[in-house]
C-alpha cells in the first residue's frame, strides 16, 4: 500500500512541476502548436523547469528548497488563477489524459516490483545521481566512482527527483524517464488527424518502444524522449518558422550533450543537416544563429569539463585507419549483424524504414511536408554515415569490435529512433488523406 502512495505522490509531483510556470491560455496564445496542445504544455513547462534545474546545478543552492519553492509556486498560481483551474478540471476529464496516466501508473509499478539497476546504470549513472541527492554540485563530480567525461543531466534529474520523494527510495528518482518517456510519445502522437487512431498509435508506440532494462539506469531513454520532442517541434518549425518554437528546438538540441557523449553526434549531425538545407528556410539567418550559438555552447561544454574536472568530455578516436581485408570483411559482416539485431530488438525502427520506403516511392502525397522529408532523410543518411565511422574505428580496439557492437549498437539505434518516430505519423496522416480521395 506505501508503494501506491509513494507513487501516486511522485506522479503529483511531476504534474505540478509540469504545471508551472506558464498556464494553457497563455501557452495557447503564445505558442503555435497545435489546438490539443496540453501535452505540449506539460513538455514545455518541464523543459523550463530542467533548464532552470541544469543552472542550478553549478550553484551551491540547496535542490530541496528549490522544490519545496517550485512546489509551492505551482500549487499557489493554480489555485489563484481561475481560468487555469477550469482548464485542469477540462485536461484530468479527458479520455487521453486518463490513458497517459494508466500507462504510468502500471509501468510504474513494473519498475517498483523491480527495481533493480542494470549494468551502466550501477557502474556508472547511479554515482552521478547519489551526488546531487546528497545536495553536492557539478563540480563534485570530479571525485566519484565511475567515468569521469559522462555529462550529468540524466543524473540530477535522477538525484533530484530521488531526493524530493515521500520515501527517498532511490527508483523513484528514475520516473522522471518514464514520464519523459510517455509525455514524447504521447505529445507526437497529437499531430496524428485521425483522432479515433491516435490512443492505438500511443499504446503501441509505448509497448514497441518500452525496454525494462534501459529504465534501470541508463539515458538512452532521455536522449530517445528528448530527440522526439526535438523532431516534432522542428517540425512545426518549418511549417510557420515561429522563432518561439526554434528556440525551443535550441534548448532541447543543447539537452542532449549533457545528457550523453552520444549528444555531440546528434548535435552535429542535426546542425550540419540545417546548414546543408538551409535554402529550404526563409529566415536563414535564424537557422545561421541557431548553428553557430549551438557550437558556442558545445565549445562552453568541453571548456567547463577541462577546466574544472580536467577530463576531455569525448571518447577520442584511433584515425589509425589499416585497411586488411580480412578486418573489412568481418567488420561489415558484425555491423550488418549488428544492425539487424538491434532492428528486431527495437521494432520501432521497422516501422520507421516501412515509412520511409512508402515516402519515397509516394512523396507527391507530402506536399507542403516534403522539405522536413528531405530534412530526415539527409539526418538519416548522415547518422548512418556516422554509426560506420564511429565502429569502424574499434576495429583494433583492445575489447574488440564484437564487443562494442555487442554492447552498444542497439543502443546507440535505438536513442535516434527517436528523431524519425514522426515519420510513421506522417504516412499515416498522408496515407489517411490519399484513401479518402
Amino acid at each position: 500500500m506505501i508503494e501506491l502512495i509513494n507513487i501516486f505522490i511522485s506522479i503529483l509531483v511531476l504534474f505540478l512541476i509540469s504545471f508551472f510556470p506558464l498556464n494553457l491560455k497563455y501557452y495557447n496564445n503564445n505558442f503555435p502548436i497545435n489546438n490539443n496542445c496540453t501535452y505540449d504544455f506539460l513538455a514545455f513547462n518541464l523543459i523550463i523547469n530542467i533548464l532552470i534545474l541544469f543552472f542550478l546545478s553549478f550553484s551551491k543552492i540547496s535542490y530541496s528548497i528549490y522544490f519545496l519553492v517550485l512546489i509551492s509556486l505551482s500549487i499557489i498560481s493554480n489555485l489563484l488563477i481561475f481560468n487555469k483551474i477550469k482548464n485542469l478540471y477540462n485536461i484530468f476529464l479527458n479520455r487521453n489524459f486518463f490513458l497517459f496516466l494508466f500507462a504510468f501508473i502500471i509501468i510504474s509499478i513494473n519498475l517498483s516490483g523491480d527495481p533493480t539497476l542494470t549494468w551502466d546504470g550501477i557502474e556508472n549513472w547511479y554515482f552521478k545521481a547519489q551526488n546531487f541527492f546528497y545536495n553536492y554540485n557539478f563540480f563534485d563530480l570530479n571525485n566519484l566512482r565511475g567515468i569521469n567525461y559522462y555529462p550529468h543531466l540524466g543524473g540530477l534529474l535522477w538525484g533530484f527527483f530521488w531526493k524530493n520523494s515521500l520515501l527517498q527510495y532511490e527508483y523513484v528518482g528514475r520516473f522522471i524517464y518514464l514520464f519523459v518517456f510517455l509525455l514524447s510519445i504521447f505529445s507526437i502522437s497529437d499531430l496524428l488527424k485521425n483522432k479515433t487512431l491516435k490512443p492505438i498509435f500511443q499504446i503501441l508506440l509505448t509497448l514497441i518502444c518500452y525496454d525494462r532494462f534501459l529504465f534501470g539506469g541508463y539515458q538512452d531513454i532521455l536522449l530517445f524522449s528528448i530527440l522526439i520532442f526535438l523532431s516534432k517541434y522542428f517540425y512545426i518549425y518549418m511549417k510557420n518558422e515561429d522563432r518561439k518554437i526554434l528556440f525551443l528546438c535550441f534548448i532541447l538540441l543543447n539537452f542532449l550533450p549533457w545528457i550523453k557523449n552520444e549528444g555531440y553526434l546528434l548535435l552535429g549531425v542535426f546542425t550540419l543537416s540545417q546548414l546543408m538545407l538551409i535554402k529550404l528556410f526563409k529566415k536563414k539567418l535564424d537557422i545561421i544563429i541557431f548553428i553557430l550559438f549551438s557550437i558556442c555552447f558545445v565549445i562552453i561544454k568541453n571548456y567547463i569539463f577541462y577546466k574544472y574536472l580536467n577530463v576531455n568530455p569525448t571518447h577520442g578516436a584511433n584515425l589509425d585507419f589499416v585497411f586488411k581485408t580480412e578486418q573489412l570483411i568481418e567488420f561489415f559482416f558484425l555491423l550488418f549483424q549488428g544492425v539487424i539485431i538491434s532492428i528486431f530488438k527495437y521494432k520501432i525502427w521497422i516501422f520507421i524504414l516501412l515509412a520511409i520506403f512508402y515516402g519515397i516511392k509516394n512523396i507527391h502525397l507530402f506536399k507542403k511536408d516534403k522539405n522536413y522529408f528531405y530534412f530526415l532523410i539527409l539526418n538519416l543518411i548522415m547518422y548512418s554515415s556516422l554509426i560506420f565511422i564511429i565502429y569502424f574505428n574499434y576495429l583494433d580496439e583492445q575489447r574488440g569490435l564484437y564487443w562494442w557492437i555487442h554492447t552498444t549498437l542497439d543502443r546507440l539505434l535505438y536513442s535516434i529512433s527517436g528523431f524519425f518516430v514522426i515519420l510513421t505519423i506522417m504516412v499515416i496522416n498522408f496515407n489517411k488523406i490519399h484513401i479518402l480521395k
